[in-house]
Order: C-alpha cells, then structure tokens, then sequence
C-alpha cells in the first residue's frame, strides 16, 4: 500500500510539473486511485453485448462491455477503451465485438464522452476506468485504447498523458494525435486507419510519413470510405498487430501459429504490392517485416529491401505525388474554411452574402467529386468537400456549446442543405429544442429518419432531445421506429 501510495504521489508531482489542465489532472488523479482498487470477480454475463453498465460511483456514468465468452476472472485479460464522438458506447462494441471474441479482448466503451464536451468526456473516463478495475480481471501490460474522429483524439490523448494507466497502444480511426500533436510517448504503439474519402486522410498520411522517418512502431491502412469506424477487418488487423507487439515484446507467450501465420500475410501483403507497383504501401509492409518480427523471424532479407527502397527514385516520386494530393486539398480549401469561421460573426446582409459564397465554392467541390474522371483527383475534391462539411458542422457545435443557438441553427442549416446526411437535421433538432420549438425539433427528427438515421436509440439516448421524451409526437415517432427495426 505504502509503495503504490508513493507511486501516485511520484505521478502528480510529475503531472504538475507538466501543467498538464485542471480537467486532466483530475482525471488522472481519478484513474491513479485505481491502484488501490481490488479485482472482484465480475457478475456479469459473458458473450453477449451489454449496452449500459452504469458505474458504482456514479451511476450517472454508463459505458458498454462485451466480455469474451471464456472470460474468468481466474485470469487476468487484454482490455481496449473505446471513445466514440457521439458518446454511442455500443457502436464500436457492436461493430466490434466477433473480433475480441475471437483475440480474448474485453472491449468496453464509454456512454459519456464526446465531442465537444472535454468536462464531460473526462468525468466519463474516470468512471469507466475506475469501474472496469474494480469488477474485472485486467492484463495492466496490455490495456489499450481506441476512438472514432474526437474519440481517437481522446483515445490518444489517455494514452499519452496517464503514466499509471500504462496503455500499452492505440487504435485511431479517423483521425491523428491528441489535437493534432505529436504524443509525448513516441514509442507507443500506434494503429491508424483512415478511409480514403476521409477528409482527415492528410492528416494520417502525414503521421505515417512521420513516424516511418523517425523509425517509430507504426502501421497504417486505408480504406474505401468516408469518415468512419473502420470495418471489423480493419479492427482485426490491428488487434492481431497489439498481439504480435506483446509477444515480440515478451508480454505474452509466443504462439508460434499466430507468429506464422501473420508473417505469411505480411509477406504476401508485401509481394503484391510489389506487383502492383504500389511503392508506398510496400514501404509500410517491409516496415513492418523488419521492425514487428525482428526477434520472432529472420528478418535480414528485408532489411535490405527496405534499404533499397527508400534510397530509389520511384519512392521519392511516389512520396512526391502522395504530398501533391494534400497540398491540392489544402489549396481547393483555401480560401472557403476561413469564411466559414468568419460566418458567425456577420451581421444580417454580410453574413447572406458569405453563405451564398460558402454555398457555391462547396457545391462546385460536391460536383467534381462527382464528376472527375481522374480518380485520384476525385478523391481530393471528395476529401476537400468533407473536410469543409466537417468544420461548418463543428461551428456549429461549437456555437451550440456556446448557447448561440440562432448561430447553430444557421450553420447547421447550411450543411443540411449541402449534403442529405441525417447529421446537421439531428443536430437541428438538438438546437431547436434547446430554443424550445418542439414542433420544429419533431420535423428536424423526421427528416432526420428520411435521411437514414433507423435506430430509435439515437434518438432515446440523447441528452439533448431528452425535453422531447415526453412529448406525444415524440413517442409516436420511437414506436414507429422500433417496428420498423423489428421487422424482418
């Protein structure tokens, strides 16, 4: 007791010296008291989802669990936080969970934290953290972290700044670093995933190139799609890749049929990209030949492959045209984003004009996405178009967050005009009950479902829309919803 005592009064002392936030030091203090809590066998059912396991400390506080159906607590297990933007714990579980079933991973997600609400998100982090330690059985040398968008940022940004939670590494969808910086832990494990209409795809290229030039334990995969959890493959491989680390790295047994069976799937990954001329994906697969199975293979022979690729010409120029296709996104951007910020601070006929303007230079990005023949240029305009989406969504946020709610609507307005994603009529509908139009938010929730949302959940669970719960319109559209999910 004295000894972990001590341990905690070491980390605050660094953490001060840091001038790490207010917020954050709380949460770490929080999550350094889990020291002192005792593993208690769990209660709780094993191989199944579990959407909402409120905390013992704050019932307030919920997250979702899938526990391997061969958990016991005779044993200690792999653990893998999850942060989703929109505070939806079930969905990485749900998406998710065939996947640690099948590696022997517990997966628990938090209910609480999301964009925009950093108070919030850490009040979250604590509890599940805190709660997981004391009802489960934990591998303290493999907890990892994972995250969607905001979430990866959050998911990267507990790794980085808890020395006691020791996260061994991190899973980031859609997004870099904690705000876009570099974590102070440079060793740590990182996966990064990205599709390739995401408009952060820049932004984790970037990161790749970064950490490929400094030698740092990386991989990178992108995928066909748009700003999003990765498919359950693409989760897959980036457990298997946590796995082969810990036993590289000692932490668990070799299992010499794993170890063999991800060197022929990298080897096989690494000779079609060969073929196909893809030079930057088999830079990142030699990569990951010579520094994930150094200790486990002989790794000798692409060593020299890997020396001899970086030193050719057709990589530099591969490398060239990857760096021209963000240099492009950032110019067709150029001149658009700083009007979107500019918007909430216009008045009356200024702020018409400069909507007509964000509206035009927008819907000509949409068209050549549409349009283009070069598919690599498609790609770029699609990029570009998302990225300015995202920024006059999270004005809007932050107008919201801010109590500006006529600001809000009218960026969420916009948005909804330029593209029929349920997302700018959900967050209308949060503005407009904030306001107190009900009739209004119970339109916006209608075309939300127009658009696509299907799951009546959304709507249930959001904190935002809870002053419609018991609204007759309201629960009429719920039923509706819930029969409609229930039919075959």
């Amino acid at each position: 007791m004295g000894r972990a005592y001590g341990r905690m009064k070491r980390i605050l002392r660094v953490l001060l010296h840091e001038e790490l936030s207010r917020h954050c030091l709380r949460m770490l203090v929080f999550v350094a008291s889990a020291l002192f809590a005792q593993n208690t066998p769990s209660l709780l059912p094993t191989g199944q989802i579990l959407e909402t396991i409120a905390c013992a400390s704050d019932p307030t506080q919920t997250y979702a669990l899938y526990l391997p159906s061969a958990y016991t607590p005779a044993k200690r297990w792999p653990i893998i936080y999850a942060f989703d933007p929109l505070a939806r714990g079930s969905a990485p579980v749900k998406l998710y969970k065939d996947v640690v079933e099948k590696y022997g991973f517990i997966l628990a997600a938090s209910n609480n934290s999301r964009n925009f609400s950093a108070s919030e998100s850490l009040k979250g982090t604590n509890a599940m953290w805190r709660d997981t330690h004391a009802r489960l059985s934990l591998d303290e040398q493999r907890t990892y972290t994972t995250g969607f968008s905001g979430g990866a940022r959050m998911a990267g940004t507990v790794a980085a700044r808890c020395e006691s939670c020791q996260i061994a590494g991190v899973i980031a969808h859609g997004a870099g670093y904690p705000n876009a910086t570099r974590p102070e832990k440079e060793r740590l494990l990182y996966f990064l995933s990205v599709g390739d209409q995401d408009f952060n795809w820049p932004e984790v290229i970037t990161i790749r190139r970064e950490r490929e030039e400094a030698g740092l334990p990386y991989r990178v995969r992108v995928f066909a799609g748009e700003h999003q959890w990765a498919p359950a493959p693409v989760f897959e491989e980036a457990v298997a890749w946590m796995q082969l680390k810990a036993m590289q790295a000692g932490k668990v047994p070799h299992d010499e049929a794993f170890i063999a069976q991800q060197w022929q799937r990298t080897e096989a990954e690494a000779e079609d990209a060969r073929k196909a001329n893809n030079l930057i994906t088999e830079l990142s697969v030699d990569r990951s030949l010579v520094s994930d199975f150094s200790g486990l293979r002989d790794v000798t022979r692409y060593q020299q492959k890997l020396a001899e690729l970086k030193s050719s010409l057709a990589l530099k120029e591969a490398l060239k045209k990857e760096q021209d296709q963000i240099s492009e996104q950032q110019s067709l951007m150029g001149e658009t984003a700083p009007r979107i910020e500019q918007l909430a601070n216009l008045q009356s006929d200024e702020r018409i004009a400069m909507r007509g303007e964000i509206s035009s230079a927008m819907s000509h990005l949409k068209a050549e996405a549409k349009s283009n023949k070069n598919e690599q240029k498609r790609l770029v305009f699609v990029r570009a178009f998302n990225a300015l989406w995202a920024e006059g969504i999270e004005a809007g946020q932050a107008q919201f967050e801010a109590k500006h709610l006529a600001t809000a609507q009218e960026y969420f307005q916009l948005m909804s005009e330029l593209d029929d994603d349920p997302w700018p009529s959900l967050l209308l509908a949060e503005t407009h009950t904030a306001m107190g139009n009900r009739k209004q938010a119970m339109r916006d929730l209608r075309d939300a479902v127009k658009r696509g949302v299907k799951r009546p959940e959304v709507f249930e669970k959001d904190k935002n829309l809870q002053a419609l719960a018991s609204d007759p319109d309201f629960q009429k559209l719920v039923a509706e919803m819930k029969t409609k999910s229930a039919t075959p």
